[in-house]
């Protein structure tokens, strides 16, 4: 067995029976060889575990951990206790990757002599894929440009998958028992990080699922994705990091605070859940308040005016707008 390998790539795995093989393969298909994978089997109930079981007796490369189900965050911190590499990556178990993605995400860091290697992705529908990115060219950014990238969430975006990290810059763990741990956590990773390079070419086959976490209309879903923004804010404040944008990303807080009300309303099944969460982020948000309008946009700003002076008013706008919006505003057909 290869007791050295170059990167150490983590998947935790909870009960994703329908596409865990299509993950596994795409691994182990890499035209760069020199990886071991670690499968966090989150306490699945279906095949999953059997399924990881069996590729672990194929591949000595393969190490398979089963443990009692804690959620995706704690699973991939176990995972970086056991990882042998030096270099870290992410592929999460119902998505897959092209055959030279970590041989890219490789040389790109060591030739560029940097801390964070990031390539494009798709979003992948059951009827089509959409690319991220196109063309293949390269960039490199010092700590502040990538820090200020990330926070932005538009150029580079919080995800872990779709990155190549020097163990050096994974200084904080992942919140457990939190939606949107990544998005709280890894703008902490880029601050430890001299030098991140960008590969624009899609290599990471995004999954878009029915009830992900990025398409779950649960109201706590939404809250702790408002929770994760208040947390960078917070983080830099305290850190005293990119003073000159403060004001702006304290009003980024009050925009997501108010996105996410928006979906609240118009989305959730359970109405008594939806106004406990809705009251919550109304309340939470004053201690941003007031935020320049041309932050928000006059939109935004109508509606955060309706939603802290008449809550009933706010929510009931939001779900009679929703009723009248006609057509599939999806961008594809989502897989089960």
């Amino acid at each position: 067995m290869n007791n050295s390998p170059l990167i150490s790539i983590i998947t935790p795995v909870y009960n994703v029976e329908r596409y865990l093989v299509q993950c596994i393969e795409s691994i182990i298909a890499q035209t760069f060889q020199e990886w071991e994978l670690l499968l966090i089997d989150d306490g699945s109930t279906d095949k999953s575990g059997a399924i990881c079981d069996e590729y672990a007796l194929k591949d000595e490369r393969i190490r398979v951990l089963h443990k009692e189900n804690s959620g995706q965050a704690d699973s991939r911190n176990v995972a970086l206790q056991h990882a042998k590499a030096d270099l870290i990556g992410f592929v999460d178990s119902d998505d897959w990757i092209e055959a030279d993605m970590y041989d890219i995400l490789y040389h790109t860091l060591v030739n560029n002599q940097a801390d964070i290697s990031i390539c494009g992705y798709y979003w992948d529908y059951k009827d089509r894929m959409e690319a991220s990115c196109s063309g293949g060219g390269i960039t490199v950014y010092n700590c502040n440009e990538a820090l200020n990238l990330i926070l932005e969430d538009k150029e580079i975006k919080s995800f872990l998958w779709d990155k190549l990290f020097c163990r050096k810059v994974i200084t904080d763990l992942l919140p457990k028992s939190f939606y949107y741990e990544d998005y709280a956590t890894l703008f902490k990773w880029f601050i430890k990080a001299e030098k991140i390079v960008c590969c624009w070419k899609p290599e990471y086959h995004y999954r878009q699922r029915k009830g992900s976490t990025d398409h779950d209309r649960d109201p706590l879903k939404k809250y702790h994705f408002f929770v994760a923004e208040q947390e960078r804010y917070h983080y830099l404040r305290e850190h005293r990091l990119l003073p000159e944008r403060l004001e702006e990303f304290a009003a980024k807080v009050v925009m997501i605070g108010v996105q996410e009300t928006k979906g609240i309303a118009r989305y959730a099944k359970d109405r008594t859940k939806a106004f406990y969460y809705i009251q919550k982020i109304r309340l939470e948000l004053r201690q941003y308040l007031p935020v320049d309008y041309r932050y928000l946009g006059i939109k935004r700003y109508v509606r955060l005016w309706k939603l802290q002076h008449f809550l009933s008013w706010y929510v009931w706008s939001m779900r009679f707008s929703e009723l009248f919006k006609f057509g599939n505003r999806s961008k594809g057909n989502y897989y089960e």
